[in-house]
C-alpha cells in the first residue's frame, strides 16, 4: 500500500525543490557573472601575467575563496613555475621558488589534461600548508590549461575549510580554465599582431632609410635604431670585416658601451670572444637567452661587456662575409622566435644595403681613377707638344733675346754719355726694355722646364731638410714683402729619407711657396708644414690671403690669377708632383687664404715609377 503525502508534506517537498532550483539558478548567475567579469577584464590584454591576476581575482571574489595561484610550463622543459597566486602562504611560495613544485597532482594534471581534485596529505603533501594560517588540510582543485593545442598549465584554487568541490563546481572550474586560456591565446594574437605591425612599419623605415643611401654610416645608424626599438635591445655593435684577428669596431648604439669605441680595431681571438668567432666563422646565427654558466661564451668577457642575452649574425653578401651584428641586453631574458626572424631579416638587409655602398664607392673610385688617369694622359700629351716646342722656342727666341740685350747694353753705355733730360729719359726706356727681355727670358726657361720635366733623377733625400733649406732662401724676400713665414711639423711622425729629384721637388717647394707670397702684396703669413698623416708624406703651404678664384682651375695651363703671370707655374708644379707618384690639391675659402697640399708616397717612388728615368 502506497504512502499518502499529507498536505504539510507536498508543501515542504515543494518548497525545498523551490529553495534547490533558486539555489541552482543563484549559482549559475553567479558563475555566468564570474564568466562574464574575466572575460571583460582580460579582453584587450596582453600580458599573460595580468590576464592570470585578474581570472584569480574575480574567481576569489565570485566564488567566495581565499587562495588561488596558476603554475605554467612547457613540454620541452618539463618543468611548472609559479605563474600568478592569491592568497597563498609566503612559507609555500618560498618553497615552490627554491625547490619547485615537487610531487603533488599538479604535474599528473598538466601531463593528462584531466582535471583533479587534492582531498588529503597523500594526494598533495603541501596541503596543510598552502593556505595562509590554517594548520589542517584543505582540498583544492587542480584544473588543465591547454592552449596551442597542448596542456600549458595548471589552476589551483583552494575550497573552504572542511569542504570540497561539488561535481558542479569543478565543471565550472573547468569552464573558467578555457575562459582563462581563451584569453590568453587572444592576447598572444594581439601581440603577435602589434609586433608585425610595429616590425613593418619599423622595417619600412630602415628600408627607406637603406635604400635612399649609399653611406654605410647611415644603413649602419638605421640598422641600430631599429634593432633596438623592435627587439627591446640595450646595445647594438656591427663589427666590420672577415678576420676575426682584424674586425673594424664599424657602428655602437644604444647604452654606452663599457670597452670599445668606433674605428678602432678588435681581435677576437686574443679577446677569446668564442661565440662572435662563431657566429664568423660557421656564418651562422649565434644566441644566448642566458649567457650565464653557458660554456660556449667567455663570462668574465660578456661580465665586462654587460651582456647577459644576446643574438650574434652574420652578415654575408655575394658568398662574402661582411662583418657582424651584435644585438645583446643587459638582463637576461629569452629571445622569441619572432624577434630572432626580425634579427635575421636586419642582418640580411644591412648585408645588402653595405653591398651596395661597396660596390658604388668601388665604382666611384674606378670612375675617378680613370678621370685622373685621362687628365694625366691630356696632360702627359699637352707635355710632350710643349716639350716639343719649347726646345725649337730656345732657338728660335732665345738667341735673338740675348743679341738684343747685347745691343741694349751697347745702346745704355752710349746713353749714358749724354747730358740733360735726353739721357734721363733713354735710360728709363732702355730699363723697360730689359725688363721686359727679362720676362720673356722668364717665359722660355718656363717652357724648358717643361721639357724636362719627365726625366727624373732619383736620390735619397730629405724633403724635411730641402723645406728647411728653401724658408733660409726665401725669407729675405718674404720679409722685402712684409710677409712672416711659419714653419711647422704636421702631426707626431717625422718624414722618413725618401727616393725622389731633390731638385725638381726643390723647384716645386719654391714655387708653392712664392706663389703664397705674392699673394701677400700688402703683408701676411704664410704658414710651411710638413710630416707623415695617413701613411703618406705630406707638405701643406697655407697663406692668410684673398683665397682663390671660385671655380678657377689653376692647375690648367695658362691659368693664372697675377696680373704678369704666364700660368706656367702651377701646371709644372703638378707635373713633378704627379712624375713623383703624387698628388697635389689646392683649397680655399674666400678672405681666408689658399691651402696647397703635396701627398707623396711613403713608398719607393722610384720602383712606382719604374722606367720614368731617361
Amino acid at each position: 500500500m502506497t504512502d499518502v503525502l499529507t498536505p504539510e508534506q507536498i508543501q515542504d517537498a515543494y518548497e525545498r525543490r523551490v529553495r534547490q532550483l533558486t539555489e541552482t539558478i543563484e549559482g549559475r548567475e553567479r558563475q555566468l557573472s564570474i564568466l562574464s567579469a574575466v572575460a571583460a577584464g582580460t579582453h584587450g590584454v596582453e600580458e599573460v601575467p595580468e590576464i592570470l591576476d585578474i581570472a584569480l581575482r574575480q574567481i576569489l571574489e565570485g566564488m567566495d575563496l581565499k587562495t588561488a595561484w596558476v603554475f605554467m610550463g612547457n613540454r620541452e622543459d618539463r618543468k611548472l613555475h609559479l605563474a600568478a597566486s592569491k592568497g597563498v602562504a609566503e612559507a609555500y611560495l618560498e618553497e615552490i621558488r627554491s625547490d619547485g613544485v615537487g610531487e603533488c597532482l599538479c604535474p599528473e594534471v598538466f601531463w593528462t589534461g584531466h582535471r583533479m581534485e587534492a582531498r588529503n596529505t597523500t594526494q598533495c603533501p603541501r596541503m596543510p600548508t598552502i593556505v595562509e594560517g590554517l594548520s589542517e588540510p584543505v582540498a583544492h582543485a587542480c584544473i588543465p590549461l591547454q592552449f596551442e593545442g597542448e596542456s600549458r598549465g595548471v589552476l589551483n584554487v583552494a575550497a573552504r575549510p572542511g569542504g570540497r568541490f561539488s561535481d558542479d563546481e569543478l565543471r565550472f572550474l573547468e569552464t573558467l580554465g578555457h575562459q582563462i586560456c581563451v584569453a590568453i591565446e587572444r592576447s598572444r594574437h594581439l601581440r603577435a599582431e602589434r609586433l608585425r605591425n610595429q616590425e613593418a612599419r619599423a622595417m619600412a623605415a630602415v628600408n627607406k632609410a637603406m635604400g635612399g643611401s649609399l653611406d654605410p654610416r647611415a644603413v649602419l645608424e638605421a640598422v641600430g635604431r631599429t634593432a633596438r626599438e623592435i627587439l627591446a635591445a640595450d646595445r647594438v655593435h656591427v663589427f666590420l670585416g672577415a678576420d676575426p684577428e682584424r674586425m673594424e669596431v664599424a657602428h655602437l648604439s644604444g647604452l654606452p658601451h663599457p670597452e670599445l669605441r668606433e674605428g678602432e680595431s678588435l681581435d677576437l681571438r686574443a679577446l677569446d670572444a668564442k661565440g662572435l668567432q662563431q657566429a664568423l666563422e660557421g656564418g651562422r646565427l649565434f644566441r644566448v637567452d642566458d649567457l650565464s654558466g653557458d660554456d660556449r661564451v667567455n663570462q668574465a668577457l660578456a661580465a665586462r661587456w654587460r651582456i647577459a642575452s644576446a643574438l650574434v649574425l652574420p652578415m654575408l653578401a655575394r658568398e662574402r662575409t661582411l662583418g657582424l651584428l651584435v644585438v645583446s641586453r643587459e638582463k637576461a631574458s629569452p629571445w622569441t622566435e619572432e624577434q630572432v626572424d626580425v634579427a635575421e631579416a636586419l642582418a640580411a638587409q644591412a648585408s645588402v644595403a653595405l653591398e651596395n655602398a661597396r660596390l658604388y664607392e668601388e665604382s666611384r673610385r674606378a670612375y675617378e681613377e680613370l678621370k685622373r688617369a685621362q687628365q694625366h694622359l691630356v696632360q702627359n700629351e699637352k707635355m710632350v707638344l710643349l716639350g716639343t716646342f719649347a726646345s725649337g722656342l730656345a732657338h728660335e727666341i732665345r738667341n735673338p733675346l740675348n743679341s738684343i740685350a747685347l745691343q741694349l747694353s751697347i745702346l745704355e753705355r752710349r746713353v749714358g754719355k749724354l747730358e740733360g733730360g735726353v739721357s734721363a729719359e733713354l735710360e728709363e726706356l732702355a730699363g723697360v726694355i730689359r725688363s721686359e727681355i727679362r720676362r720673356l727670358d722668364a717665359l722660355v726657361g718656363d717652357f724648358l722646364l717643361f721639357a724636362r720635366t719627365n726625366r727624373i733623377q732619383y736620390t735619397r733625400a730629405s724633403l724635411e731638410e730641402l723645406t728647411d733649406e728653401v724658408m733660409r732662401l726665401l725669407r729675405p724676400e718674404a720679409r722685402q714683402s712684409g710677409v712672416t713665414l711659419r714653419r711647422q711639423r704636421l702631426g707626431s711622425v717625422a718624414i722618413p729619407v725618401l727616393s725622389m729629384d731633390a731638385e725638381k721637388m726643390k723647384q716645386v717647394v719654391i714655387n708653392l711657396v712664392r706663389n703664397a707670397i705674392e699673394a701677400l702684396p700688402e703683408g701676411g703669413v704664410v704658414t710651411v708644414e710638413t710630416g707623415t698623416v695617413e701613411g703618406q708624406a705630406r707638405l701643406v703651404v697655407r697663406d692668410n690671403g684673398p683665397g682663390l678664384p671660385a671655380g678657377l682651375d689653376i692647375f690648367q695651363l695658362f691659368v693664372t690669377t697675377k696680373a704678369r703671370g704666364t700660368g706656367l707655374g702651377l701646371s709644372l708644379v703638378q707635373q713633378i708632383v704627379t712624375e713623383h707618384g703624387g698628388e697635389i690639391l689646392a683649397g680655399s675659402e674666400p678672405g681666408k687664404g689658399a691651402v696647397f697640399t703635396v701627398s707623396l708616397p711613403l713608398a719607393d717612388a722610384a720602383a712606382m715609377q719604374e722606367g720614368a728615368v731617361s
